[in-house]
């Protein structure tokens, strides 16, 4: 071998030395990146703080404008691909994006100042107690000598606290006059309708009691707590009794709701969460449901499972649109076509959401788009229904084809385990589901209103933990149910829970669904003279006078 062989040799062998240095830094560069984006994706699937998923408006003006940008040259490139919707997409984002940026100039007016300073309580319908204030010299001195010439008025905000009343029940017995030697006949008073006969609790006890825990998220020891200060120990017992006793009224009124829903309903949202219930050992996970049928009824059903079979279970003879995620238990229900599937626009948007973190730009992109669609939504809503479907539906297609084909131009180009791939891969699969929004006005784009509705139990389970036993999840069920529902028909949870408790066990079985939130107010108003008195508390039927009144008084 000569030595210019010896020297390539050489030569040969220091590159590839060098060559393996080089790969040996790019293995371990490769390897720390991905434990970077191993760790990005643990800290992405951890549980997070409740935050607000904005996009900052500024970014998505510009996502705008790029899609602007890249669909333009996308059309000039391939004019035969180009189809009348997209067309129509690109002019309608060009006047919207200089819409935006008028707003965003020096012509954008500025917000009217919302009102500030003391808050105007003369037209309030609060109780008033009025307090006159004179001047020593007139109390004091000969009122003839002054002569009034006006008054200044001013409120001040008050609190005066609140408390039980016990309510002395005077049945007063009578021996009706007789012949001597004939046995002597006693009668005495029959209690008031509005009273029940064998609970301590009067209605409008039981009904505070019910408020306090389903609707204010008090446990049962805290009321305790509180009505010790007001006077009177409520002891736990005590309270699951009167609980206990005013769920057999209201579980028949929820179960009538929920077959009205299932029968008339044009369509169903629903969301479950988890509810844990105390078990030896580990708490048992069982499941509440909540279903919103249209604007009538808000339901509340548990489940021991999360499976098709409790859905099916709870929705069995329903036909309509259901609106909820994309959870596989859900699937069973659209086999045979009777219920029909609706996507929720808001879950596709956390999706891209989380995209921000590693795709920005065209994360960004696809929030402006899908903002664009609510936008949308938010124009259409006061329009009568027929004039909603349709502008609604005109509007977004142009949109959703936008959308199309952004998806279709970066579809191959995102890490495929990225979360804009997964974003992407939600929002094929569940693109029909997401479109059927379109085809009838009163669908609506998301299921965020299924989720405020289980946001109590979220926040209650910080206060109480778990339920006791599934006793528990049945009172909670029904309870939970006629509080949401009264608050969408605006009425008063207390007053209204008061009322059904006094009339309910005098109300006929086959007409239970009027006393349903929905129907309350017609049917309150056509109550006859009977069913009005028992809707009367107790010490409003009759009070005491004369010689009576003294003696309680004393």
């Amino acid at each position: 071998m000569s030595t210019t062989d010896c020297q390539r040799c050489s030569k040969l062998t220091e590159t590839i030395t060098a060559l393996r240095v080089q790969l040996r830094e790019v293995v371990a560069l490769s390897e720390l990146q991905k434990a970077d984006l191993d760790r990005l994706r643990e800290a992405q699937a951890q549980p997070q703080a409740n935050r607000a998923e904005r996009a900052p408006s500024d970014a998505l003006q510009l996502g705008l404008g790029r899609i602007l940008l890249e669909e333009t040259a996308a059309q000039a490139a391939e004019p035969s691909a180009v189809t009348e919707e997209r067309a129509q997409a690109v002019a309608e984002l060009e006047k919207v994006i200089d819409l935006k940026k008028t707003e965003s100039g020096e012509t954008k007016q500025k917000r009217k100042a919302r009102p500030h300073g003391r808050r105007n309580l003369e037209f309030s319908t609060l109780p008033c107690e009025t307090v006159m204030i004179q001047p020593t010299e007139v109390l004091e001195g000969d009122p003839d000598e002054f002569e009034l010439v006006g008054e200044d008025l001013g409120f001040r905000l008050a609190y005066r606290p609140g408390s039980y009343v016990r309510v002395l029940l005077r049945q007063q017995k009578y021996k009706r006059k007789a012949p001597s030697g004939t046995r002597p006949e006693f009668v005495r008073g029959p209690l008031p309708e509005s009273i029940w006969p064998s609970v301590m609790g009067d209605p409008s006890a039981i009904a505070r009691i019910v408020v306090g825990k389903y609707a204010d998220c008090l446990p049962l020891h805290r009321q305790e707590t509180i009505s010790a200060r007001e006077g009177l120990v409520l002891p736990r017992s005590t309270q699951c009794d009167w609980l206990k006793a005013a769920h057999a009224i209201t579980s028949r009124i929820v179960d009538a709701m929920l077959d009205d829903a299932k029968r008339r309903a044009f369509c169903i949202a629903t969301d479950a969460t988890g509810a844990p219930v105390r078990a030896k050992g580990q708490n048992a996970l069982c499941h509440m449901f909540v279903l919103l049928a249209d604007q009538d009824h808000v339901i509340f059903r548990h489940a021991a499972e999360h499976t098709s079979a409790s859905v099916k279970a709870i929705l069995k003879g329903y036909r309509g649109y259901l609106l909820a995620d994309a959870a596989s238990v859900f699937d069973g229900l659209y086999l045979n076509g009777e219920v029909v599937e609706v996507g929720c626009w808001f879950h596709l948007r956390r999706y891209f959401w989380r995209a921000i973190a590693t795709d920005p730009g065209r994360a960004y992109e696809a929030l402006a788009l899908i903002g664009r669609l609510f936008e949308i939504e938010r124009a259409c809503r006061l329009l009568p229904l027929a004039e909603r479907t349709s502008q609604r539906a005109a509007q977004a297609k142009p949109i959703l084809a936008l959308l199309d084909a952004w998806v279709a131009r970066y579809r191959d180009k995102v890490d495929p385990r990225g979360p804009l791939d997964a974003a992407m891969g939600y929002y094929l699969n569940q693109r029909s589901a997401l479109r059927q929004f379109m085809k009838d006005g009163r669908l609506r784009l998301d299921n965020n209103r299924s989720e405020q509705a289980l946001r109590h139990l979220v926040v209650g389970r910080a206060n109480w933990t778990f339920f006791a036993n599934e006793a528990g999840l049945s009172w909670y069920a029904s309870f939970r149910s006629l509080i949401a529902s009264s608050t969408l028909h605006g009425l008063n949870a207390q007053t209204y829970l008061e009322e059904i408790l006094r009339l309910g066990p005098h109300w006929p079985v086959n007409r239970v669904l009027e006393l349903a939130p929905r129907y309350w107010a017609s049917t309150r108003a056509g109550l006859g003279d009977r069913h009005r008195a028992i809707l009367r508390p107790p010490w409003e039927i009759a009070r005491p006078s004369g010689r009576d009144a003294a003696v309680l008084a004393a």
